[in-house]
């Protein structure tokens, strides 16, 4: 950059004297230690195939990578929330969902019963506003949950 183009406005931002303020690249997906984009739907299935190792182990590559602790916490309520609502049907056609998300869910039916579903799910909503309240943090919430499994 030269000093001619190029300088930082009274908030320390760059800002080019032509274009304005540049931007920085904010729509970076997190990567995993390989340099590949994390998938945080692997960190749902080990969390419907209940796998608390694996599950664990994908929540720390997570937080590695770049993702939110608030982002793994709204992506294990949708799962939970899943299973919940396959549980309560018999088909596809009775709900919302999409048809491979609902045969994921209906296939990890078989590694929970209803009443535990219906406690983690008591257990995020609750976490979640004590969490917001200050009473704790996402972060420890969601890692409770899954060494929890």
């Amino acid at each position: 950059m030269t000093d001619e183009f190029y300088h930082k406005d009274i908030f320390g931002a760059v800002v080019d004297v032509n274009l304005g303020l540049i931007e920085e690249d904010e729509d970076k997906l997190p990567l995993d230690k390989k340099g590949r984009e994390f998938n945080i739907f692997a960190l749902t299935d080990a969390l419907g195939a209940r796998d608390r190792k694996r599950a664990w182990i994908l929540y720390q590559e997570a937080l590695g990578a770049g993702v939110s602790a608030e982002e793994v916490f709204f992506k294990v309520v949708w799962q939970i929330k899943s299973m919940l609502i396959a549980s309560k049907t018999k088909n596809v056609g009775e709900t919302d969902m999409k048809p491979f998300p609902y045969s994921k869910a209906k296939s990890f039916l078989k590694n929970f019963r209803t009443s535990e579903l219906q406690n983690l799910s008591e257990a995020l909503v609750t976490g979640y506003y004590k969490a917001r309240r200050g009473e704790g943090e996402v972060e420890t919430l969601v890692e409770k949950i899954l060494l929890g499994l």
